[in-house]
């Protein structure tokens, strides 16, 4: 039997790692404070071809492999150096060939819950989507469009007490989704978040940015009166989850206003989903996702800057079967409607469905190690 101490390390290394990465540590096999875990998933597709957010492989069948791993150690007592980074690669993916890619790293300080300060490449501070990212937490096998996958760099201090929980950070980019709005140049910004646990089961939460979302090489097409760090973008957001018995249940909304060169006014949009997941016995759940969104599409044209709001409505309904304790099997049918003229251009069409599998292996290196 291992001691109390090291046995209380580990729980707290794997704790900090999971509630600063937000990643999906279960339990902690850590060997003096070190920690490396991971998730290889296989998925296919089938898909039309007329889904401007579904289709893979231009509506042929497809599949996917993808590797996610991270690690943490923890050389003082308190201090947690960590990294996660994933590599991906199939024609179901939407990167052309297998590039491995940093997602998150850096340092975590924190002697309590309710004073923990993070540095480096951290988890988004809008929304809170992040925490279910990862295929062994998310109960379906697509994401709410909305969720960017762009992670800033940045410092942040967050904590959590009884009834409440808070964070506070400067990042480098801002809330922007690369598909609807122009790649960020680094810019600080503010970003906060907060939510309140009245009752067991129960979070309401709510988190804001504002700050530049051009780039720098936009000054060239800009006003000669105004730089692009002119140009802001406001994101306030909503969040809500609730969970009783079998069921969890999530929701998330926002809305972002838009500084548009010459354009009078800003152009605000919204985005908003529902989830639900019903667990009917300990290997089998359903779980089912509805997302709305009116996004502000800003691009600069040869001759002016375009904004408009790209509106459809999206959906998903799936099965998961827990194989054993690590391994879980998800299938889904997935459908797309948008509010678009026929004869747009760069539109695939105005909506379309896809049905997809996926395969979830989840393993643990360290404790590996240890066991043996």
């Amino acid at each position: 039997m291992q001691p109390i101490e090291t046995r209380a390390k580990r729980w707290r290394l794997a704790i900090a790692v999971a509630a600063g990465l937000a990643l999906p540590t279960a339990h902690a096999e850590a060997q003096r404070g070190l920690l490396l875990q991971g998730i290889f998933d296989v998925e296919g597709w089938s898909t039309s071809a007329t889904s401007n957010l579904l289709t893979r492989n231009r509506g042929n069948l497809a599949g996917l492999a993808r590797l996610q791993a991270w690690g943490a150690v923890e050389p003082l007592p308190s201090v947690v150096l960590y990294a996660q980074g994933e590599v991906e690669t199939g024609s179901a993916s939407p990167a052309s060939g297998a590039r491995p890619q940093t997602e998150q790293f850096g340092l975590r300080y924190g002697r309590s819950e309710l004073f923990v300060l993070d540095a480096g490449r951290i988890t988004p501070v809008i929304g809170t989507f992040a925490s279910r990212h990862f295929s062994t937490r998310n109960p379906l096998i697509g994401e709410p469009d909305g969720y960017t996958l762009d992670y800033p760099y940045g410092i942040k201090l967050s904590g959590e007490m009884t009834h409440a929980d808070y964070r506070i950070a400067l990042v480098s980019l801002p809330t922007t989704h690369v598909n609807y709005q122009p790649t960020p140049t680094a810019r600080l910004r503010p970003a906060i978040g907060f939510g309140v646990t009245p009752i067991v089961g129960l979070r309401l939460g709510g988190s804001f940015t504002v700050g530049p979302y051009l780039n720098s090489a936009s000054d060239s097409t800009l006003p000669t009166s105004r730089p692009w760090t002119d140009y802001s973008q406001r994101v306030a957001a909503l969040d809500f989850s609730f969970s009783r018995g079998y069921l969890e249940t999530h929701a998330e909304g926002a809305r972002g206003s838009y500084d548009v060169p010459g354009r009078v006014t800003p152009i605000t949009g919204f985005t908003y989903y529902g989830e639900a997941k019903y667990t009917l016995s300990p290997r089998f759940y359903v779980a089912g996702r509805l997302e709305r969104n009116k996004y502000p599409f800003i691009r600069r044209t040869t001759t002016a800057w375009v904004a408009r709001l790209t509106d459809f409505v999206d959906g998903e309904a799936g099965i998961g079967v827990r194989l054993t304790t690590s391994t879980l099997l998800k299938g889904s049918y997935l459908a797309d409607r948008w509010w678009i003229a026929p004869t747009a251009a760069g539109f695939r069409g105005q909506g379309g469905h896809a049905i997809a599998i996926q395969l979830s292996q989840a393993f643990d290196v360290a404790g590996m190690l240890e066991r043996y």
